[in-house]
């Protein structure tokens, strides 16, 4: 009985710390609307990143969503949570964002 118990707690644990290292792999979202993974980040306790002065954005729908100038220039937006923090690049399709990498 108490190795059964051994396996279920192990088992138990193990599926724990898969989930929180899944949470942490931000290349999950590659390809995804930012829409769905904006409510995603909000919903699960994350805040948005404060534009910072003199940012532009891309759109008045996101404001939070800012882009640099030039022709290699990239737009962005940033969460941070209690203890991480993550900025994801995003590219403009027909008529959504989409999520195209992070840093």
């Amino acid at each position: 009985m108490k190795f059964k118990f051994a396996c279920l707690f192990a088992l138990i644990f193990s599926s724990n710390a898969v989930l929180h290292a899944d949470e942490l792999d931000f290349s999950q979202y590659k390809g995804k609307s930012y829409e769905v993974v904006k409510r995603e980040f909000l919903n699960s306790g994350w805040q948005l990143v404060p534009n910072q002065e003199g940012e532009t954005s891309i759109s008045e729908q996101y404001p939070e969503v800012t882009c640099g100038l030039g022709s290699m220039a990239i737009c962005s937006v940033g969460f941070t949570s209690k203890q991480n923090s993550v900025a994801f690049i995003v590219v403009k399709s027909q008529s959504e964002l989409i999520i195209s990498g992070e840093y």
